[in-house]
């Protein structure tokens, strides 16, 4: 069975590959608009984005359904969210600033929602290394404490996304929202529900 879903979810995360190569194609002006470089770049860091919090919700739904042995399912989708944001970050360097490093390093120091989605994708990295079996092995109980910086990223990450629209829009607004029940979720619900048990033994 988890065969099965596995497959499914990297299938499911392949699949803007085909709505990008629809569009790369057919030089189709409805779906990149008047400005594909940013349209391309757009859709890729919103892909990884959608996905990353795919990632946490699906862990917050297996907790509720009892169904923790799946919480391994996760770690394709974090591998696919990293996956698309070097896919984001690789355009923005090529097709913006033709691979010129010292250019891209100027950039993300003065512009400050380049470098927090810079810094997003560093956690990204750092996570995607940290997946192989050989470094899990060795960072024992200390592998997860790194992956806890995944609540940093996300946060970071909607920071460059709401930043980067330069308006308080409907993505932003349902993103920001995720991110609050995400924190609360991990955070605070298990402080609740230990209270609420003191409270009624």
């Amino acid at each position: 069975m988890l065969a099965y879903w596995r497959l499914l979810i990297h299938l499911g995360c392949a699949m803007p590959f085909g709505w990008l190569g629809y569009g790369i194609l057919t030089e189709n002006a409805y779906i990149f608009g008047s400005d594909p470089v940013k349209e391309i770049e757009h859709f890729l860091g919103y892909t990884a984005l959608i996905i990353f919090f795919v990632m946490f919700g699906l862990g917050i739904l297996l907790q509720l359904l009892g169904k923790n042995h799946y919480q391994i399912l996760r770690r394709p989708l974090g591998l696919w969210a990293f996956a698309w944001a070097g896919l984001h970050i690789g355009c923005y360097l090529w097709l913006d600033l033709g691979l010129d490093i010292a250019l891209f390093s100027h950039e993300i120091t003065r512009r400050p929602y380049l470098l927090m989605g810079f810094l997003a994708f560093v956690i990204l990295s750092i996570m995607a290394l940290t997946s192989l079996p050989r470094l899990k092995q060795k960072l024992g109980k200390h592998w997860g404490r790194v992956h806890q910086l995944a609540y940093v990223a996300l946060v970071l990450a909607v920071i460059h996304y709401y930043q980067s629209v330069k308006s308080i829009s409907f993505g932003a607004v349902v993103m920001t929202s995720g991110v609050m029940i995400i924190i609360f979720w991990k955070y605070a619900y298990p402080y609740f529900i230990r209270l609420i048990s003191r409270l009624t033994s």
